[in-house]
């Protein structure tokens, strides 16, 4: 089961970090250093959400200590970009890092993050070129697509582990301070 966060609150500080799965091979007797790209980039998301009425944080801090056990599912706060007229569009084809999808190309801009629904799991992107129909993202896709695969423009999420083994949450502190959590993307 997978725990859905409720949409973060206005005023919310969020950080997203893409972690490569690279490695740089330096030879000890000199000589160039290499990087050797490999598969499994993944994003983590960081949250800092301002202070808040205790009755806005309970929801919160029940589904966060939720999701110690679950995966939780974290609306992306897409600053700048306007998300309005942005609507879900099927997969076409697609590989690598480039994709086709059916439906509108409208508004979507260079930088936006998506979702992609394959087999009810949400993998995060970012949009590095868009042509007509057809983009190019990062990180490389994760999953082979099939027909009918869902990309999620219009409310972008990361699904994920929350991270640590253990969550402390008070509502005096939330009242204060605010919550604070961290999400790494699964794979």
């Amino acid at each position: 089961m997978t725990v859905a966060i409720p949409t973060l609150p206005v005023g919310s500080s969020t950080t997203i970090t893409l972690k490569s799965s690279a490695i740089d091979q330096n030879p000890y007797l000199g000589g160039p250093v290499q990087r050797v790209a490999r598969l499994g980039d993944k994003w983590s998301y960081s949250v800092d959400m301002r202070p808040m009425r205790s009755s806005q944080a309970r929801p919160f801090i029940a589904r966060l200590l939720q999701g110690l056990s679950e995966k939780v599912l974290v609306p992306v706060i897409v600053s700048g970009i306007d998300l309005r007229g942005q609507t879900d569009v099927t997969v076409a084809s697609g590989a690598g890092k480039t994709l086709t999808f059916t439906g509108s190309a409208t508004d979507k801009t260079e930088g936006q993050f998506f979702s992609l629904i394959s087999n009810g799991v949400r993998y995060l992107h970012q949009i590095t070129t868009i042509s007509g129909n057809t983009i190019s993202f990062l990180p490389s896709l994760k999953v082979t697509l099939r027909s009918g695969d869902v990309l999620e423009f219009a409310a972008p999420k990361i699904e994920g582990f929350l991270e640590g083994s253990e969550q402390g949450f008070t509502v005096g502190m939330a009242e204060n301070l605010g919550l604070s959590f961290k999400v790494n993307e699964a794979q």
